[in-house]
């Protein structure tokens, strides 16, 4: 489960919400107690608003526990709105173009899960984004599938499953959202 810090207040130095808290999320990123995995390591980034028409972001491969420049940036950068994300891959590529936040003109955000059936789905996804906007996309989407995950499943019984069309609710999902992606 990948794990992930949005802050809006008064101005804070960075390190004050990422490291020096007992539960920090960099604590959290190397002794989780919760989810799959005892670690996420799997990159992590930083995004923070303050001089300039955009927010900054700093994305890096590294675990955020071990990355030097992380500390440091954290010491120097002061800001008042923070998004911070450590990931925990499902099977996507290792690689700062599918670290988060991810930033759009003066807009950050961040996601956290994965599309169950992105295989099914992906095309028309892919086709719902405006063409002027579609070279601006980088990295690849989570790549844990039903299939993955019926696979491992599978492997639990001895009765082999059968693929099956996306659920109803999947391809709800995936029209909402390329909907809303039109509507913009």
């Amino acid at each position: 489960m990948c794990r992930w810090l949005a802050y809006s207040g008064s101005p804070v130095p960075l390190e004050e919400l990422l490291f020096k808290p007992k539960h920090s999320l960099i604590d959290q990123s190397l002794h989780s107690r919760l989810g799959a995995e005892t670690t996420n390591g799997d990159g992590f980034g930083i995004g923070w608003y303050g001089v300039g028409d955009t927010p900054g972001v700093f994305h890096s491969i590294e675990p955020a526990w071990n990355d030097r420049n992380l500390k440091d940036l954290a010491r120097h950068l002061v800001s008042p709105l923070v998004f911070a994300h450590i990931r925990a891959s499902t099977g996507g590529a290792i690689q700062q173009t599918n670290c988060h936040p991810f930033r759009y003109g003066k807009w950050l955000w961040m996601h956290n899960g994965f599309i169950a059936e992105l295989p099914t789905v992906r095309r028309d996804l892919a086709l719902a984004v405006d063409p002027s906007l579609f070279p601006l996309i980088e990295g690849r989407p989570t790549r844990r599938s039903s299939s993955t995950s019926r696979s491992r499943s599978a492997s639990r019984t001895t009765r082999p499953r059968r693929s099956r069309a996306p659920s109803a609710s999947s391809r709800r999902r995936a029209e909402r959202t390329a909907s809303s992606i039109r509507s913009r």
